[in-house]
């Protein structure tokens, strides 16, 4: 009887979860722009609450692959009941060596700020952090016309600006305003090599 070698060759499918359109097209360009390699799909993108989300890691979890969740957290900060619901999720992931949680407050649009702008300054909401954005990408838009063309993407990370940002997302993880983002960038460029 032969027996057979493990293929010490296969990589880990990654899969992304998110909770919307902006997380969609931009995870969608970071993987054409960079080569990463990783599975995206719009059901995997749909407005998810922390339920969805959760629901989603489950499905994904028993097909045995590394997921990376991305979302806002800004509605956990106005709902208590929200709240409860993401310290489960991450409580429930934190040791998980196949979950990757990367959440940003208030919103992926500070993420995007933070490749022009080291701040880790306290915004109001979604909006103002936007409206910070704006001061560098002023067409930036949550609608899909502007979002399906990658020139938003490739100009927001040339120029070594995706490293920039990071650099300070790591390094201001634990303020008022964060993004664990980097978290991902960091894990999808190791997994590639």
């Amino acid at each position: 009887m032969r027996i057979q070698k493990p293929n010490r060759n296969t990589r880990q499918v990654i899969h992304l979860v998110g909770e919307g359109l902006t997380e969609l097209y931009y995870f969608s360009h970071l993987k054409r722009l960079n080569g990463y390699r990783y599975s995206i799909s719009p059901r995997l993108f749909e407005n998810n609450g922390i339920d969805k989300i959760e629901k989603k890691i489950k499905e994904l979890l028993n097909e045995d692959v590394f997921v990376i969740c991305v979302f806002d957290a800004d509605v956990s900060k106005r709902n208590a009941s929200e709240n409860k619901k993401l310290e489960a999720l991450r409580k429930r992931y934190m040791n998980n060596k196949n979950v990757l949680l990367c959440d940003s407050l208030q919103s992926i649009e500070y993420w995007f700020l933070l490749h022009y702008e080291d701040t880790c300054r306290h915004f109001q909401n979604a909006y103002t952090t936007e409206q910070a954005l704006k001061h560098y990408m002023p067409a930036f838009s949550k609608n899909r016309k502007f979002l399906e063309k990658e020139k938003w993407v490739s100009d927001m990370s040339a120029d070594g600006r995706l490293e920039k940002a990071c650099s300070l997302a790591e390094k201001y993880e634990e303020r008022e305003s964060y993004s664990k983002i980097y978290k991902a960038i960091q894990y999808l460029s190791k997994s590639d090599k």
